[in-house]
């Protein structure tokens, strides 16, 4: 019982702290006062959201203006992409515009399965 408690206390900490990176980067991309290294890691951040950190996100309201974290974390990637088209790194624009279909993909799902009930 105590190994439950452990693991659930965990991911409430897991799922803080990854809202926390999408605020501060937000707030990076939004701001425009940002270096190679920043980007970088905000950029490793997103290419490496697996699927049970999408469903998460699905599942999580923590910021009001959105829906979901899913929807906030999308508007980051948006934001990241923008970027990575100014400094013509299409690459990873391509990349990064995968995963944001992952994301969507989740949504739709989502909202397909409350639409039949």
């Amino acid at each position: 019982m105590s190994i439950n408690i452990l693991l659930n206390s965990f991911i409430i900490f897991m799922n803080d702290m990854s809202i926390n990176f999408l605020l501060q980067a937000i707030k990076i991309l939004h701001i425009g006062n940002y270096d190679d290294t920043e980007i970088m890691a905000i950029y490793e951040y997103l290419i490496n959201l697996d699927n049970v950190i999408l469903n998460m996100y699905f599942r999580s309201y923590s910021v009001l203006q959105y829906n979901n974290d899913l929807e906030f974390c999308i508007e980051v990637m948006n934001k990241l992409i923008k970027v990575l088209e100014s400094k013509e790194d299409y690459e990873k624009c391509q990349i990064l515009l995968k995963k944001k279909e992952e994301a969507l993909n989740i949504i739709k799902i989502k909202i397909d399965q409350y639409e039949r009930i």
